[in-house]
């Protein structure tokens, strides 16, 4: 029997035209009384693709058949079997069922070769693509993958690794966050790695640290890749420190400097540490010092000295500097035209802390000093932020900060209720912050344990934090503790926030249950707000770590502060991931939750977590512009700015623009400071609205019927416009395009602004320079041109605003009395019977000059006529017309080192000279860049400093009168 259907499907198959007709074959596969070597047979011989592509739709009636032997256990051809209803399904395109059979059979991952009318590639490549999105789903939705499943993968990789696509297995190790594939497919990599294999490498390392990954996922990635990154001969050591940054890897980052040094790359080591400076904490940026005293003392004492003086900031506080006082363009006549229009005390605390603002670390504070009486008139909480702001104006100005400081600091005793000297310790920390060194911490630490009055604390606290920012300093965190501790309203919200600012980015258990648990104690509804603000600081970029502490603030069901809380560190441990599920439970919040705060900050939280996605943000905000709620509009108002900080986006701008004029003060409010964070360093060119923008702030302003809560937001609108002299922008994110702890805790305690004004000036955290700074490996800036690519006009500064005085010149109307307007028409009169007689004349002679055909001398009078007939008399009243300055319409133009260069126009950068210096960064990064000279026999010139003038305020008691000039006298002249 088995040779005889053997013969009978040969003959069947070589029939002409192929194989059809298969029903007699079919009912052996349904009968009972069939031989097993039959049904055998006759599977093999369907399994073939050159007779199922003619049959397939017959078989299909018989698959119930088939299956019934898949549950035969004592059914030889079992595989075969699965393999057939499995070709069958892909043939109806029920790929899932087909991949359900596929598994269950011999399914190779190799498809056959192509022979007559099958094709087996097309089945293969399906099935593979069904299974791997099956085991993407099934690993994104923590679902565990059957085994024959994984094993199907493993052989799909196995065949990928086999063919050198390492790539695609590393792809799905990231997309499945499959570790254990990751690391398979880097140590597949061959010993001696070529230059695909480093690509390959650096694609990895951008994959895993800009996606929207797990945090511990991230580090064993980072990792296992740099083990093998290290091998290549020429890696990426910037590169590779970001990823140190990122682990929180500080030994690493310490040892790869020395061994720059020790080769004899130190500018390389110069850019590295800039770059830590830049983008580490404080506590990273100590643990790197510290490993630096355990090593040996490098060959290169000179170099390591360096490397020292930028990890303590020196360097870049210096070079930020010279930037902001050589290219200060604060608009002085704006801030004065704004002060004539300030009625109320609060608009006149908005200008003391927009003046800190637009004035940020350029030194210059010569409005105050102009304006000394109308600044005497700030008392009690308006005085402490005077004083603070002057912590803004000369931020960065570490040298002479007690200098600067020195009338306002507490002497023996401390004046009225100490609003003047709580101010200045926190300018002191403000000049310090991010920054604070061991003389500034215990210079703050001294005030706080001598401080008497709550004004006093309150200031000393919020230094002690900003100076103290991310240091995970615990004897810092304990002097803290005691002042919140003293059961104060005003210093328990202060304490609350240092604590916080102290730890960010380190939330631990103790400090948690801690501050929770105070939360619950206390009856001061400030001091719950600042701890709030604190532990939101306190969880930057956790992530998962942070998961156990953020699920038990939420479900607080009871407490409606614990549970705004928990949605502020949810925000803040997830800010710029883009996670979809951290938008998801936001969301949730926001319709679910009855509390007022709670709703408001779970909208604002999505500009958080989607800050580097703007795109993305306005989908999911768009609606809530318009939600009947209005601390939902405002919360969506903010998260766009904060999403689409100095972006200039047009879409975020139509959103925001009408809740201008809502019927919510605050919300109003809300939308103005949205879009001066959206506009910012914005032009006509990058941006048609930014000049309609300012125009409307000052109408706001001087508006008397406008809400005072509204002034408030616009004059501050006013400040973040022109931050830093205009030469800086808020932006969340690092040059590297990582959230950056100082921008997002900044901006979180800038939001705290809603209950206590002082927390605004926070918000210069998140300002970056707008600069573009070469230094040479003396660290010194060399004399250097840069050629943009664009007109000079689309990235230039915004125009000075004009004078009043200028308009009130312009509307000036002479007066003329009745006796003159006589002359003056009696005169027009005669002026006019003068002109009719000289236009007589000149006719007359162009008639006889026609007549002797002398057209030279017609011309001449013709002219002459002309000229008297265009004539203007001057007349009083009406200035004369001036010229308009002529555009710039070439396409490109140059700018001097050190240079304002914004965010939008980094990619249009070049040096001039490219025989000059090598840079050690691409300069679209921006930022301080080192280079290293190409041509060193030529003569290198330096950029003179500038230094920035401090001088004492005229009230200071220490300021000594100067001696007046000698001069004599004549008694004979009297």
């Amino acid at each position: 029997m088995f040779f005889q259907m053997l013969t009978l499907l040969n003959r069947w198959r070589s029939q002409p035209g192929g194989p059809s007709n298969a029903s007699a074959f079919i009912r052996v596969l349904e009968s009972p009384k069939s031989s097993v070597s039959d049904k055998v047979l006759v599977l093999k011989a369907f399994n073939d693709w050159d007779v199922l592509v003619n049959t397939w739709f017959e078989v299909a009636d018989a698959l119930p058949a088939v299956e019934k032997l898949l549950d035969v256990t004592a059914f030889p051809e079992q595989s075969s079997a699965a393999l057939l209803v499995s070709k069958v399904y892909f043939c109806l395109e029920q790929y899932e069922r087909a991949l359900e059979f596929a598994l269950r059979g011999d399914f190779n991952v190799v498809p056959a070769p192509r022979v007559g009318l099958g094709n087996d590639a097309e089945y293969v490549n399906k099935i593979i693509e069904t299974a791997i999105d099956t085991y993407k789903i099934m690993s994104q939705q923590g679902i565990a993958a059957p085994q024959q499943l994984r094993e199907l993968v493993d052989k799909i990789v196995a065949r990928n690794l086999d063919n050198r696509e390492i790539w695609y297995v590393i792809s799905l190790g990231f997309e499945t966050t499959n570790l254990p594939m990751i690391e398979k497919a880097i140590s597949a990599m061959p010993a001696e790695l070529n230059v695909k294999n480093q690509t390959t490498l650096v694609e990895t390392l951008n994959r895993v640290v800009n996606g929207a990954f797990d945090r511990s996922f991230r580090f064993k990635v980072i990792n296992t890749v740099i083990k093998t990154y290290l091998k290549c001969p020429s890696p990426d050591m910037s590169k590779i420190c970001e990823c140190y940054v990122l682990t929180d890897n500080a030994e690493s980052a310490a040892d790869t400097i020395t061994d720059l040094i020790s080769r004899n790359l130190s500018t390389r080591s110069y850019q590295i540490a800039f770059d830590l400076y830049e983008t580490a904490s404080q506590g990273f940026l100590d643990r790197v010092l510290r490993r630096f005293e355990q090593q040996e003392q490098p060959a290169d004492a000179k170099s390591m000295e360096k490397v020292h003086s930028i990890l303590k900031g020196h360097e870049t506080v210096k070079a930020y500097l010279d930037f902001y006082v050589r290219h200060n363009h604060t608009d002085s006549v704006l801030m004065e035209e704004i002060k004539e229009n300030i009625r109320t005390a609060s608009a006149h605390n908005a200008l003391l802390i927009s003046n800190g603002l637009m004035q940020y670390g350029t030194t210059c504070d010569d409005f105050l000093r102009n304006n000394l009486s109308w600044v005497s008139k700030a008392t009690n909480w308006n005085k402490f932020n005077a004083v603070a702001s002057l912590g803004l104006i000369h931020h960065g100005q570490e040298a002479s900060a007690m200098k600067v400081l020195d009338p306002y600091l507490p002497k023996e005793s401390v004046e009225g209720f100490g609003f003047k000297e709580g101010g200045a310790m926190l300018a002191y920390g403000l000049i310090h912050a991010k920054h604070g060194d061991a003389t500034a911490m215990s210079t703050l630490a001294q005030w706080l344990k001598t401080a008497e009055n709550e004004p006093v604390r309150h200031g000393a606290c919020l230094g002690f934090g900003i100076a103290g920012l991310g240091s995970s300093s615990v004897s810092g965190y304990e002097k803290i503790r005691e002042v919140l501790q003293r059961d104060e309203a005003v210093s328990g919200e202060s304490a609350g926030i240092a604590m916080g600012l102290i730890m960010a980015g380190n939330l631990n258990q103790e400090v948690f249950n801690e501050l929770k648990q105070y939360t619950v104690d206390t009856q001061h509804d400030k001091t719950q707000r600042g701890i709030r603000t604190g532990l939101a600081c306190a969880s930057f970029g956790l992530q998962g770590d942070a998961e156990p502490y953020i699920t038990e603030a939420i479900g607080a069901k009871s407490n409606p502060m614990l549970r705004s809380t928990g949605i502020c560190m949810l925000s803040m441990a997830y800010a710029g991931t883009g996670s979809p599920d951290v938008v998801r439970r936001l969301l949730e919040k926001v319709a679910t939750d009855p509390n007022l705060d709670v709703k408001r900050y779970a909208t604002i939280g999505i500009g958080f977590v989607l800050s580097k996605d703007p795109n993305t943000c306005l989908s999911y905000v768009s609606m809530l512009t318009e939600h009947f709620n209005g601390h939902v509009r405002y919360g969506a108002a903010m998260a766009l700015g904060i999403a689409c900080a100095g972006t200039g986006n047009m879409e975020a701008i139509g959103l925001v623009e009408p809740m201008i004029s809502d019927k919510e003060g605050f919300v109003r409010k809300g939308a103005l400071l949205s879009l001066s964070l959206i506009m910012c360093q914005q032009t006509d060119y990058t941006c048609p609205k930014v000049n309609g923008f300012r125009k409307q702030l000052l109408k706001k302003i001087g508006e008397k019927n406008e809400d005072s809560l509204v002034k408030f937001g616009a004059i501050i609108a006013q400040g973040l416009l022109d931050i830093g002299g205009q030469n800086a922008a808020v932006s969340m994110h690092n040059s590297d395009g990582q959230p950056d702890m100082g921008s997002m805790v900044g901006m979180m305690c800038f939001l705290h602004g809603w209950f206590w004004h002082s927390m605004h000036f926070f918000i210069a955290l998140a300002a970056k320079p707008s600069c573009l700074v070469m230094v040479n490996e003396n660290l010194k800036i060399p004399v250097l041109d840069y050629v943009c690519h664009a007109n000079s006009q689309k990235f230039a500064y915004p125009p000075r605003a004009e004078s009043k005085k200028d308009k009130d010149i312009k509307k000036v109307e002479t007066v003329v009395l009745s006796i003159t307007g006589k002359k003056n028409a009696l005169k027009k009169a005669a002026a006019a019977e003068e002109k009719k007689r000289r236009e007589a004349a000149a006719a007359a002679a162009l008639h006889a000059a026609a007549q002797s055909s002398s057209s030279a001398s017609g011309g001449a009078a013709a002219g002459a006529a002309g000229e008297d007939e265009k004539m203007e008399v001057d007349q009083q009243g009406k200035p004369k017309k001036e010229k308009a300055p002529e555009k710039d319409t070439k396409p490109i133009h140059r700018l001097c080192n050190p240079a304002r260069v914004i965010p939008a126009q980094r990619n249009l950068i070049t040096i001039s000279d490219l025989r000059s210096y090598s840079p050690m960064k691409p300069l679209y990064k921006g930022g301080i860049i080192v280079s290293d000279r190409v041509d060193k026999d030529r003569e290198e010139k330096l950029v003179s400093e500038v230094v920035a003038q401090v001088s004492l305020p005229a009230s200071s008691s220490n300021a000594e009168l100067k001696p007046p000039q000698p001069f004599e006298i004549n008694l004979t002249d009297y």
